[in-house]
C-alpha cells in the first residue's frame, strides 16, 4: 500500500516539465559521481628519517583508468603558517582497481609540518589533462596534519 502512493505521486511528478527534469538528473546521478573522486590519495604518515621526513602517500584507483603519471606539486607548510618547501612528487604509475604506497623525503623536521597543500597537478598520462586529474582526486589526512586542495 505505502509502494503504491509512492508510485502514483512518482507519476504525478515526472509527468510535469519539473518532475521530468528531477527524474532526469536522478537518473544521471551515479555517472556525474562516478566521475570525480574515484581516486583517493591519502596522507598516512610522516616519519623522522636521519635530518629529514618521509612523507607517506596511500593512493587508491577505483574506477578502472590507471595512470602512467600523476605528478602532483606540493606545498609543505612550517609550524608557523609560512611556506617551508615545494616538492614535485610522482605518484604514478597507478594501477587500475590498485591500492599503492608512496614515500617521498621532505628535508624538514616532521615536527615542523603544519600542512600539506595539493597546490596543482603537474602532469598526468596518459590522455587527461592535469585540471581532469586534479578533479578526480579525493584527498585526506589520517593524521593530525591537514592535507587540502
Amino acid at each position: 500500500m505505502y509502494l503504491d502512493g509512492i508510485r502514483q505521486l512518482a507519476r504525478r511528478s515526472f509527468s510535469q516539465p519539473a518532475g521530468l527534469l528531477f527524474g532526469a538528473m536522478l537518473a544521471l546521478a551515479p555517472s556525474i559521481a562516478n566521475a570525480k573522486d574515484d581516486l583517493r590519495l591519502e596522507l598516512n604518515k610522516l616519519e623522522t628519517a636521519a635530518a629529514a621526513c618521509q612523507a607517506y602517500f596511500l593512493i587508491e584507483e577505483k574506477a578502472g583508468k590507471p595512470l602512467q603519471s600523476l605528478k602532483t606539486d606540493l606545498i609543505i607548510f612550517g609550524k608557523d603558517g609560512g611556506i617551508a618547501k615545494r616538492l614535485i612528487a610522482e605518484m604514478g604509475p597507478i594501477r587500475s582497481h590498485k591500492t599503492s604506497v608512496k614515500i617521498f623525503a621532505i628535508d624538514i623536521a616532521c615536527a615542523d609540518i603544519s600542512g600539506v597543500l595539493l597546490n596543482d597537478v603537474a602532469s598526468c598520462a596518459p590522455d587527461a589533462t592535469s585540471e581532469a586529474c586534479l578533479d578526480r582526486l579525493a584527498i585526506s589526512s589520517r593524521i593530525a596534519i591537514r592535507f587540502y586542495k
